[in-house]
């Protein structure tokens, strides 16, 4: 356990004494200065002071009656049936290292108590017994308080309690908390006053306590999963056959449906069906769901159309939910139907956050910071290398906003010529130059009316444009070329650049104050491999995307290709990993995707050298036979005639070291 209750309590004659002159300290000049105690009980001196606890009261003062106990008893009726037996176990541990346990509801009220007898009528002078409530507000400092603020393990140890008659005792205390919604649901609690105790015994029953609280987390969790009563209704009212997986990938629950189904309801196991399988590994690692993915069932083949949603908590993924739907369509025409999961895209846009792939802390704060930004209207500054995504960000922004039913309208500032880049931008009056159109044309400001702009690598934007665009999102107005009409615009503009602008602006190629006009929010979208997390998720998905186009189904990564793909530094970032799997696609022969399939250009130095010493060692075992060592290595006959010719091997590389070996 991280934390430093062993040392504390274990030598408590050197510990609560300093303790003990800080608290004084604090309770004279009426605030703390210095350093020595821990910032969470700092906190929680500050806060009792302010509600006024009294430092010298001898006992707390919330404490429930007798009705209401029996009320609380009853609402907690499933904690306590489970919780009680584990903790009476306990009971020995609990007189040798004379100490007490309690649970908690969640409004910090004690509800049942077990330890050894001097303790427990020492505890109850203080009101420690069935109905007192240890929140900071009745009882000031304390684990059970801390807990109650911050839901995590907290532990209050002598002189650290606000008020002094507790300062004989140390309490150490764990929160259970309700699956998926986080709620608390109790705190466990274990307190003593001894100053020379075990050690070892004071390290056992703590341990024992925090493996009782999560026991209890697992219980309800399972409770959780198999009895949500919103969740059965809902699944009973769909027409799909619905399983239940949890992460250990055992089927928990069924449907009606699927229950009923003649199929579906003798599937005990998904280690049977090794696509459905393999999909379900796929979701419970990285967290993305699974759309309309065609997976057969039997030894008769039918076939069903799967969708698999991860079911996760925080960052920690649960389990699953599988909806299958008999296949009535041609294989044709499933393949060619794209996963889209919302149908609120508009006709300008092509992505939004839930086409976002990546699970990793580095990715999903920027998407939640893009989720914030999209509820604003400021002007919005994307920065990040070339193939990181600015424009699906940039979409997935105007999606989620207010303005996604008006135009979204991108212009790449440095792929349209300079003498074009004006009139693209701002519009032309007809006559404004040869070439003109006779009624003349609105520009790319004015086509985003009410709607977003995307200025992508708006540094590579002229200088003297750079003035007339400033101008722009100075007044909110534009004047097409050859024109003096005022036209008032209402359009967010969000730009975007690979460059670093403050660099071209001391070169003198970028205006520091359109830098400044910009940069009101600012995102920087990482690089993959600063988020290699994500790959094997993409890598996935560009595979489901693009295999189609290639005739392939049901392709698998061999785990030394993931190794690869993973250990790569991606300077091209997604746009680069997109083009390998495209390239490696064509490349495979059969459904598993090997390294061999790679890019040649892809693999450098010791991966090359790493594929050459696997493919002589396979045709060393099998004494020159091709076929048999393409088996080996999991790879088809051509492939591996492919990669001796790439490699330029001959039988001299595996017959000369077979005959040193």
């Amino acid at each position: 356990m991280k934390h430093k209750l062993t040392r504390e309590l274990v030598g408590p004659i050197d510990y609560n004494p300093s303790i003990n002159q800080l608290w004084k300290r604090f309770q004279e000049l009426g605030q703390y200065t210095g350093d020595g105690v821990r910032d969470d009980i700092i906190d929680s001196w500050e806060n009792s002071k302010k509600l006024g606890i009294s430092p010298f009261q001898n006992r707390i003062q919330d404490i429930i009656n007798e009705n209401e106990l029996k009320d609380r008893l009853e609402k907690n009726e499933e904690l306590l049936t489970y919780a009680t037996p584990k903790i009476n176990k306990l009971s020995d541990i609990l007189i040798e290292s004379k100490t007490m346990l309690s649970i908690a509801d969640n409004h910090g009220t004690v509800l049942y108590s077990s330890g050894e007898r001097n303790v427990l009528k020492k505890a109850e002078k203080i009101n420690i017994f069935n109905g007192g409530t240890w929140s900071e507000q009745s009882a000031g400092t304390n684990a059970v308080g801390l807990v109650l603020k911050k839901k995590q393990f907290s532990q209050v140890l002598f002189s650290e309690h606000y008020c002094e008659k507790h300062h004989d005792w140390f309490c150490v205390a764990f929160p259970i908390l309700y699956p998926f919604t986080n709620e608390l649901l109790g705190i466990m609690n274990i307190a003593g006053y001894e100053i020379q105790m075990n050690s070892q015994k004071i390290k056992y029953i703590v341990s024992e306590a925090k493996n009782i609280s999560k026991s209890i987390n697992h219980y309800f969790f399972k409770y959780a999963l198999s009895n949500h009563l919103f969740l059965n209704t809902a699944l009973e009212g769909v027409e799909d056959a619905v399983f239940i997986v949890n992460g250990g990938k055992s089927i928990v629950d069924k449907n009606v449906a699927a229950r009923s189904h003649s199929i579906l309801s003798n599937i005990q196991t998904l280690k049977n069906i090794p696509k459905l399988d393999s999909l379900i590994d796929f979701v419970l690692q990285n967290g993305q769901k699974i759309l309309r993915e065609e997976v057969s069932m039997d030894k008769n083949k039918q076939k069903f159309i799967c969708s698999i949603y991860p079911v996760t908590f925080q960052t920690e993924n649960l389990g699953a939910v599988i909806f299958f739907r008999k296949n009535t369509e041609s294989p044709t025409l499933i393949s060619q139907k794209p996963t889209i999961t919302r149908s609120t895209h508009s006709n300008t846009t092509r992505y939004s956050f839930d086409d976002m792939i990546g699970s990793s802390k580095e990715f999903t704060d920027i998407v939640k910071k893009a989720r914030k930004a999209s509820l604003i209207d400021s002007t919005l500054f994307l920065s990040g290398e070339t193939g990181t995504g600015k424009e699906l960000f940039a979409q997935s922004i105007h999606q989620a906003s207010n303005r996604s039913n008006k135009p979204f309208v991108a212009i790449n500032c440095g792929a349209v010529p300079h003498g074009l880049l004006e009139s693209e931008l701002f519009g032309y009056e007809p006559g404004a130059f040869t070439g003109a159109k006779s009624k003349g044309s609105p520009g790319k400001f004015e086509l985003a009316q009410g709607g977003t702009i995307f200025l992508d690598e708006i540094g590579d934007m002229p200088l003297n444009l750079q003035v007339h665009l400033l101008r722009l999102l100075e007044e909110r107005v534009v004047t097409r070329l050859g024109g003096d009409k005022l036209i008032p615009l209402d359009v967010r503009v969000i730009a975007a650049t690979h460059k670093n602008l403050k660099e071209a602006v001391q070169k003198g190629e970028f205006r520091e104050d359109l830098l400044y006009r910009l940069h009101v929010i600012q995102l920087r979208i990482p690089a993959l491999r600063e988020r290699i997390g994500d790959v094997p998720a993409l890598v996935h998905h560009f595979i489901k995307k693009m295999s189609g186009e290639f005739g392939k189904r049901d392709i698998v990564v061999q785990s030394d290709t993931m190794q690869y793909l993973t250990q790569y530094h991606w300077p091209g970032n997604i746009r680069e990993l997109k083009n390998v799997v495209q390239q490696s696609l064509f490349n495979m022969e059969g459904n598993s995707l090997s390294p061999f399939d790679l890019p040649p250009e892809f693999l450098e130095g010791q991966v090359v050298e790493d594929e050459k010493v696997r493919l002589i060692e396979a045709m060393i075992k099998e004494d020159g036979n091709v076929t048999n060592a393409a088996k080996i290595l999991d790879i088809s006959r051509a492939t591996m005639y492919r990669k001796i010719k790439q490699y330029q091997l001959t039988a001299e590389d595996w017959n000369s070291k077979k005959v040193k070996s």
